[in-house]
């Protein structure tokens, strides 16, 4: 019995010490593992400011390849190509306008080379203009035409107007130096200046990778639009489609010579359905100016040099010490003296990808909507400014998706900033003024860089070229109707810094 016991206490013994030592090895072990408490901190720390832009990411990343139901992606598809079709219907007629006048031209001069009278010495077929005569003219648009179809055809025209530019060059080198026509025409070369193909624009939109077809898509060449990717990466085709035209545009205008813009009235905004809140005021002051709102330079969709305001100037410092807020305006007030407009609904920005150029067409100038939302918009980064600055661009920076919606903004100054600057980029402000009676008024604008302005929807006053900020950039009179009158102006912004307007107004006596 004491036997027995005796072995009993010893191996109690020996397993005690056995899991004593265990957890000594094993909290040991742990200790080491484990990170000190400043460590741990940093840690938790770093993964804090972490989490968030992980997170954030990871939730633009979804959203960017988010799929789309077909009936939905049909609809959006048919959305982002009504103003492009629209635009590329105005540079189809321009293309057409040109072309028949280079046929004339050209027929014209062979009319006068195939009528020479030749020296016995000459070739017999010196006055042979066969192959110029039969330049191939381009075709019709078939019904319901895509982007495509449309492209294709400016395309069309632009080889015919080149190729009749190079005959009717030719034809005037052999009347002026006594040459043979066909040996001429054959020396000379067509420039390799040429709109790309759309296949070229759609492999270069997709960045050498491949971009499927689907035969059920509403979208030119069949394009495969399944996703939120999809869709930007199709506007941004339809965008270089523009661009493209716009630029062979310039180039063939250039073939005729340097071509004056005349200011013509046009068309101008539809009925918007809400009024921006204001104070009351009233002028009768004594500003005056000869400016005009007519157009200030050649229209060729390039960018123009630096213009300034020859006209009548304001006194700045006292406009802007005596000028009050406002949008409603009655002879009896008390007030007199000049008032800005400092209330108004905006959108964009959307890319004019270095363009200045009024033909491109959007949705504002067509219907003031402020329930719409646009999905054609700028996409990258841009800064939301929270300062009505002329000169500086204060805010911080936000990223654009291309989604554009009306925007209430009131300023604290003349000044009026955009919702978010960006460069090469294009924005609309709309407003109504309310006077009692009708009135005749000086208005004076000020824009930054170039603008275009419409009231009750006449095109009453464009800009082109870059300018600095003053407010009395451009000054002109203009008859207000009684009641409500609707203000539209277009801005657009050159390059990446301060973006903005001013609009003012005083009685013209």
């Amino acid at each position: 019995m004491t036997k027995t016991t005796t072995g009993s206490s010893r191996l109690t013994v020996i397993l005690s010490w056995v899991i004593a030592l265990v957890c000594l090895v094993g909290g040991a072990v742990f200790i080491w593992l484990m990170p000190s408490p400043g460590q741990g901190a940093i840690d938790l720390q770093a993964k804090k400011q972490k989490s968030p832009k992980s997170i954030s990411d990871k939730i633009k990343q979804e959203q960017a390849q988010r799929e789309l139901p077909a009936n939905y992606s049909e609809q959006l598809v048919k959305q982002s190509e009504v103003l492009v079709k629209k635009n590329l219907e105005d540079q189809l007629r321009k293309f057409q306008e040109m072309a028949k006048k280079m046929r004339q031209r050209k027929n014209e001069l062979l009319t006068k080379v195939e009528q020479r009278k030749l020296p016995r010495t000459a070739p017999d077929d010196a006055n042979d203009t066969s192959k110029a005569r039969n330049i191939p003219q381009a075709g019709k648009l078939s019904a319901n035409p895509s982007v495509e179809d449309m492209y294709a055809l400016l395309r069309e025209y632009e080889a015919e107007i080149q190729q009749n530019h190079l005959a009717a060059n030719a034809a005037k080198q052999a009347l002026s130096k006594g040459l043979s026509f066909p040996e001429v025409y054959s020396s000379l070369k067509t420039g390799s200046s040429r709109m790309p193909s759309f296949d070229e624009l759609i492999r270069m939109q997709a960045k050498g990778g491949e971009w499927g077809t689907s035969d059920g898509s509403n979208a030119s060449a069949g394009l495969s639009i399944k996703s939120t990717a999809d869709l930007n990466n199709y506007r941004g085709l339809l965008g270089q489609a523009t661009r493209q035209a716009g630029l062979a545009q310039s180039r063939l205008e250039n073939l005729f010579g340097v071509v004056k813009q005349v200011g013509k009235p046009g068309g101008g905004a539809g009925e918007g359905n809400g009024q921006p809140g204001g104070s009351e005021g009233g002028g009768n002051g004594d500003g005056s100016g000869n400016g005009g709102m007519g157009e200030a330079a050649q229209g060729n969709g390039n960018k123009r040099p630096m213009n300034h305001y020859a006209g009548s100037r304001l006194n700045q410092a006292m406009v802007k010490a005596q000028a009050l807020p406002g949008r409603r305006f009655s002879k009896n007030a008390e007030r007199k003296g000049w008032l800005y407009i400092n209330t108004w609904y905006m959108i964009g920005p959307w890319d004019s990808y270095g363009r200045e150029d009024f033909s491109i067409v959007h949705p504002p100038e067509i219907s003031v909507d402020f329930d719409a939302v646009y999905t054609d918009g700028q996409v990258g980064t841009g800064i939301m400014e929270t300062d009505s600055d002329p000169i500086k661009v204060i805010g911080e920076e936000v990223h654009l998706d291309g989604t554009l919606r009306w925007k209430f903004m009131q300023s604290e100054s003349m000044h009026n900033t955009v919702p978010v600057t960006t460069g090469n980029s294009t924005y609309y402000a709309y407003t109504e003024l309310y006077f009692d009676e009708a009135t005749t008024m000086l208005v004076a604008i000020g824009t930054d860089d170039s603008g275009r302005v419409w009231i009750n929807g006449k095109d009453v006053w464009r800009d082109y070229g870059t300018s600095w900020y003053n407010i009395d950039e451009h000054i002109a009179p203009f008859q207000f109707r009684q009641g409500w009158n609707r203000i539209l102006v277009r801005l657009e912004n050159g390059g990446g810094g301060a973006c903005g307007f001013s609009f003012l107004i005083i009685p013209q006596e």
